[in-house]
């Protein structure tokens, strides 16, 4: 590096590089609030006026995405990542996984490890309820939600509209003649727990079918013990369900898993329908119908939009889409 002369001043440098002095501040102390080709221009000036930028070079070269995401071990992220990874390549970025289900108590956490892999941007797969920690998190650098947002935040998100998929699966449910539908749903803070039940209740109030508290059951947490314990005590219930909305295809698994030992015959005295449709869904006998979710395209398009917005970190318009999805018929219907 030129060592800095006498002459050389901000001033020079913002006339250099065509832009303001406080343009040149933000460079050197936030880069990632400026335009990349603005930061390329300025270090280019101050190259050429040999002003040293030392503050800057960390941030310019930095290529490395964060995503946070509940677990590993749950097949729906699989294609997701491999969306987020096909699109990062085709802008010259590398993805850092981080297992994060709770940031709203961890956001601490996932501040220090932003710094200390001077990340250049994150996308959230896991759900944060607390407004105050999405600021904080992007004020330290862009952020995108994935198939998790808040629905209260302006921050861009991809996802689902997973109200209209729940109710539109129970309508199916309720031509095929179903009138027991029960619902076997995942924890309450996931977004998509909360729509998918409100899209449910409405299908049903559309029926003129009362809502039974007894056909809403919970999984607390997202693995198979425990959607197959919740599927036991659903099934051996006196008021067994005759329909089942499973919104993960691990849970649909578990309540196969459970008729197959009972002798409940699937569809004939169960019918059964699931979300996402990962190859669990087709590996089950019999096969479960489940609503596909476009999960490579949320992947891509997440990392599309943070990359949209690390290129252009002044523009005010928050991307933010809902996807759709559809209902793929099988042997469990």
């Amino acid at each position: 590096m030129k060592k800095k002369s006498m002459e050389a001043t901000i001033t020079q440098v913002a006339s250099q590089a065509g832009v303001s002095i406080a343009t040149v501040s933000r460079v050197l102390n936030t880069p990632t609030k400026v335009r990349p080709s603005t930061v390329n221009a300025v270090i280019e000036a101050m190259d050429a006026l040999g002003y040293p930028h030392e503050e800057a070079i960390p941030i310019l070269h930095n290529k490395l995405l964060v995503v946070v995401l509940p677990n590993v071990d749950n097949p729906f992220y699989a294609k997701i990542i491999k969306g987020m990874q096909a699109a990062a390549k085709n802008h010259g970025l590398e993805i850092l996984l981080y297992p994060e289900s709770n940031v709203d108590t961890h956001s601490g956490k996932l501040l220090r490890l932003l710094r200390l892999v001077n990340a250049c941007g994150l996308i959230l797969l896991s759900p944060v309820s607390s407004l105050e920690v999405l600021d904080r998190l992007s004020e330290a650098v862009p952020v995108v939600q994935c198939a998790e947002y808040n629905e209260k935040s302006t921050l861009p998100y991809v996802s689902v509209d997973d109200f209209t998929a729940a109710k539109n699966a129970v309508e199916n449910l309720l031509r095929r003649g179903r009138k027991r539908i029960a619902i076997m749903n995942g924890p309450e803070k996931y977004k998509y727990a909360r729509q998918r039940l409100l899209g449910y209740e409405a299908a049903l109030k559309e029926a003129g079918l009362p809502i039974d508290p007894a056909f809403i059951t919970h999984v607390t947490e997202m693995g198979f013990d425990s959607a197959l314990a919740v599927a036991r005590q659903m099934l051996l219930n006196s008021e067994r369900p005759d329909a089942i909305l499973a919104t993960s295809d691990i849970f649909a698994a578990a309540v196969v898993k459970t008729a197959n030992a009972e002798g409940i015959q699937i569809p004939a005295a169960l019918s059964l329908i699931s979300f996402d449709n990962t190859y669990i869904s087709q590996m089950t006998h019999p096969g479960v119908a489940a609503v596909n979710m476009p999960q490579f395209q949320l992947g891509y398009m997440a990392c599309e939009a943070l990359n949209d917005r690390i290129q252009n970190p002044l523009s005010s318009e928050p991307r933010q889409y809902l996807l759709k999805t559809e209902l793929v018929l099988r042997d469990s219907v």
